[in-house]
């Protein structure tokens, strides 16, 4: 599973389309989807679209927890890529 980076480069690796994972496991794309935990926070559209799912206290999918809170900030502006947060 890709390589092993901070938890920005998971995020801008995820925009890339490439798989990586942060030192602890916790924070992991394969290119495509990308996972909190074992929770699923974010895909690719057939079009290439980046969307998180919002599990933040405001959200629409809930609160999960804090570190799925963080992770969430960091898809939310990733430089040079949009994102579409539900």
């Amino acid at each position: 599973m890709g390589k092993r980076v901070t938890n920005s480069e998971v995020a801008s690796s995820w925009a890339l389309g490439e798989s990586a994972k942060n030192h602890r496991g916790s924070f992991w794309t394969d290119g495509k989807k990308i996972y909190s935990y074992e929770l699923q926070i974010g895909d690719t559209t057939k079009s290439g679209k980046k969307v998180v799912r919002d599990y933040t206290a405001r959200g629409s999918y809930g609160f999960q927890s804090q570190t799925t809170s963080c992770h969430i900030g960091l898809l939310r502006y990733i430089r040079g890529h949009d994102t579409i947060v539900v």
